[in-house]
C-alpha cells in the first residue's frame, strides 16, 4: 500500500466525510484443498457514502447476454482461440480523480499522526465509484490504442484493421480477447 502510493496523510477537517475501512482475510486453496496463498484486501466502507453528496455516478459494467451469444458464436465457428484475463489488484492500480478521506487502517497507523486520515490517490474495493473510475481508464486505453466501443454493449470493443478483427469483452476486471490472429493477439495481451 505504501509502496503504490495508495493514500497520504493530511489533518482531519469537520467538513471531510472519512469512510471506514475494513481488512478481508482469505486463504486461496489448490484443487487439493492445501494451501496456495494468503491473501488480504482493505476495502473501503463505500455503503456510508452518500448519494449526490459523496459521489454521483455509479457504474456496474455486466456483460449482455446477447453480446456472449453472439462473440462465442463467431469465434466457436471460426475456431479462434479465446484468452481470458484478470488485472490484479484492478482498483489499486487506477488513480482516484475525487477527493475520498479513510480513517487510517488498522495496522497502518502512523504513531506520530494518529488523528489524520487518508487522503485516497487510488481507488479501493467498496468505493461506489472504484468500478466507474476503472472502466473509464480502461476504455480510454483501448480507444487510444484503436478499439472502438461497442454502441449496444458497453463491455464489447473491437479492433479491425481490415484483415484481423480482434473482440475484447469487459467484465469489471475480467477480460477476454479473441480474435483472428494469434501473432497480433498475444502482442496485445
Amino acid at each position: 500500500m505504501r509502496s503504490n502510493h495508495t493514500w497520504s496523510l493530511i489533518p482531519f477537517h469537520p467538513s471531510m466525510n472519512v469512510v471506514s475501512s475494513r481488512w478481508v482475510y482469505r486463504i486461496k486453496r489448490h484443487v487439493d484443498d492445501s494451501i496456495e496463498r494468503y491473501k488480504e484486501c482493505l476495502f473501503a466502507r463505500g455503503f456510508t457514502y452518500r448519494e449526490c453528496v459523496d459521489y454521483f455516478k455509479t457504474f456496474s459494467l455486466v456483460i449482455k447476454q446477447a453480446t456472449i451469444q453472439l462473440v462465442f458464436s463467431i469465434v466457436v465457428s471460426c475456431n479462434w482461440k479465446i484468452h481470458q484475463l484478470d488485472i490484479h489488484n484492478v482498483f489499486l492500480n487506477d488513480v482516484l480523480t475525487k477527493e475520498v478521506y479513510i480513517k487510517q487502517p488498522l495496522d497502518f497507523i502512523d504513531s506520530t499522526l494518529p488523528s489524520h486520515v487518508s487522503r485516497l490517490h487510488k481507488l479501493l474495493y467498496g468505493l461506489k465509484q472504484a468500478p466507474r473510475e476503472w472502466y473509464t481508464c480502461l476504455s480510454d486505453f483501448l480507444l487510444l490504442i484503436s478499439f472502438l466501443a461497442s454502441k449496444v454493449d458497453t463491455s464489447l470493443f473491437i479492433l479491425s484493421d481490415g484483415t484481423n478483427i480482434f473482440y475484447l469483452l469487459v467484465y469489471v476486471d475480467d477480460i477476454l480477447l479473441m480474435g483472428n490472429n494469434s501473432t497480433v493477439l498475444y502482442r496485445l495481451i
